[in-house]
C-alpha cells in the first residue's frame, strides 16, 4: 500500500506512546485465545496490552525501524529487569529517577544497546514515554498558558462529577484563551512540528478546531481524573496513577507479560503488504492504527479489496483527519463497508473514530503485486 510514511524520514521516535485505546481495539476485534493478531508497533504499547490477552501471538509491524527498536527495548528491560526499572525509565517518576535507574542498569547492557538508549535518554532525560516527535509536540502546549489557566486545566482533575467537570470547563476554559490557543497550536501549520506535513496530504478537517470540538465532548461524558490520555496529553508521565496506566506498564501483570514475551515477534515493514504475503496470512485479526490515514481514497479501496480477497480476517483502524470508510467515499465496495466501533470509556479525546471490517474466508487468492515488501527483523 502506498503511504505518505514512504516519503518521512524514519530515523527517530516518532510515537513514544500509543493513542489507541487498547479497550477499544479489544472490543472491536473480539480477541479470543486462537486468534494470530497483527497490531502496529508505533510505541509498543498495544502489541505488548494484546500480549497480555493471551491470544495465540502477537506481531508487532512498522515502517519506522526506530519504533520497533523501542519495543525492543522494552522486551529487554521486561525480560531481564524488575518492573521498578521499567517504570522509571518509562519516565513514570520524575527524570531524577529516569538518570539514577539508567546509570544503575546502563553497565550492564550489551555496548551497542547501551550506546544507542545512552544518546536517546540524554535527548529525551524525561524518559521513554515522552521521547517521540509527536509527545514533545504536545507536551509544548500548557506552558503556553497564562499560570492562571494551566491551574484551570490541573483543576479539572479536581472534579467529583462529570456535570461539575462540565460546567467548570464551560466557566473557566471554553470561549477564554484556552480555547483560542489550543485550537492555533494544534491547527494544521503548528501541527507539522509533532507530525511531518506530508502526513495531512488527505486530511480533510483543520486539526485544532477539530480536536477542541473533541475534547469539548470527552469534557462533557467522563471524568478525565481517569483517562491515561488526557492527562499525560496535557501534564506528561508524572503522578499518574498506576490503575489508569496501559495494562502493560502496570505492576500487577508485570510477571505474566515476561511470561508471555516468546509469543511475540517483530516486523519490519508495511502492514497491508505483510497481511498479503505468505508469512502473513496467519494472522487472523489486525490492528491498523491510523494508517490509511496517510493514504488516497483509491489507494484505500484498492487494499479493502486485497485484503477482501486474501480470506478471513478481522481488522480494527483509527481515522484521525480523514474518514475513511465512510459510504460513497473513495468508491468503496458495498460489502467492505467498515462499521464504527464506540469508543471504550477512556480513550483518547482526539482520535474516538475507530472502524471494524471483518473479511470472511476468500475462494480468491489475493496477491501482493503493487505492495511494499516487509523483512524480519532480528530475533528478541
Amino acid at each position: 500500500m502506498h503511504s505518505e510514511f514512504h516519503h518521512v524520514a524514519l530515523d527517530q521516535i516518532r510515537y513514544s506512546v500509543v493513542w489507541e485505546s487498547h479497550a477499544t481495539l479489544a472490543a472491536a476485534l473480539q480477541l479470543q485465545p486462537t486468534d494470530e493478531v497483527l497490531v502496529i508497533t508505533s510505541a509498543g504499547c498495544n502489541a505488548l496490552n494484546v500480549l497480555l490477552s493471551e491470544v495465540r501471538c502477537v506481531t508487532a509491524i512498522d515502517l519506522n525501524p526506530v519504533q520497533n527498536a523501542l519495543l525492543e527495548f522494552k522486551v529487554y528491560l521486561i525480560r531481564h529487569f524488575p518492573h521498578a526499572v521499567l517504570r522509571a525509565l518509562l519516565g513514570l517518576d520524575g527524570p531524577t529517577a529516569v538518570a539514577r535507574t539508567w546509570a544503575h542498569i546502563a553497565p550492564q547492557l550489551p555496548s551497542d544497546l547501551r550506546r544507542y538508549w545512552d544518546a536517546q535518554l540524554t535527548q529525551h532525560p524525561h524518559g521513554l514515554l515522552s521521547a517521540g516527535k509527536l509527545e514533545m509536540y504536545l507536551h509544548g502546549f500548557l506552558p503556553t498558558l497564562p499560570a492562571s489557566l494551566q491551574q484551570h486545566v490541573r483543576a479539572l482533575l479536581g472534579c467529583a462529577t462529570v456535570e461539575a467537570q462540565r460546567a467548570y470547563f464551560a466557566a473557566h476554559l471554553h470561549g477564554t484563551a484556552f480555547q483560542s490557543q489550543f485550537e492555533t497550536y494544534f491547527d494544521e501549520a503548528n501541527l507539522s512540528r509533532g507530525r511531518d506535513p506530508r502526513l495531512f496530504r488527505y486530511a480533510e478537517e483543520s486539526g485544532g478546531a477539530a480536536f477542541y470540538q473533541r475534547l469539548r465532548r470527552q469534557v462533557a461524558t467522563e471524568l478525565l481524573a481517569d483517562n491515561f490520555f488526557f492527562r499525560f496529553f496535557f501534564f506528561g508521565p508524572e503522578h499518574l496513577p498506576e490503575h489508569i496506566l496501559p495494562i502493560c506498564y502496570q505492576e500487577k501483570n508485570f510477571t505474566r507479560l515476561r511470561a508471555r514475551l516468546p509469543y511475540l515477534q517483530l516486523q519490519s515493514g508495511e502492514a497491508v503488504a505483510y497481511l498479503l504475503s505468505p508469512a502473513g496470512r496467519a494472522i487472523t485479526k489486525a490492528s491498523l492504527s491510523n494508517i490509511f490515514e496517510y493514504v488516497s481514497p483509491v489507494e484505500f479501496a484498492d487494499a479493502l479489496r486485497a485484503l477482501r480477497n486474501r480470506g478471513k480476517l478481522r481488522l480494527v483502524y483509527w481515522n484521525l483527519l480523514q474518514t475513511q470508510g465512510d459510504p460513497g467515499h473513495g468508491g468503496l465496495p458495498l460489502e467492505a463497508s467498515p462499521e464504527p466501533v464506540a469508543p471504550s470509556p477512556n480513550a483518547c479525546f482526539y482520535l474516538p473514530d475507530a472502524r471494524a471490517l471483518e473479511f470472511a474466508a476468500a475462494s480468491v487468492l489475493a496477491t501482493v503485486g503493487g505492495y511494499s515488501a516487509f523483512t524480519s527483523l532480528s530475533a528478541l
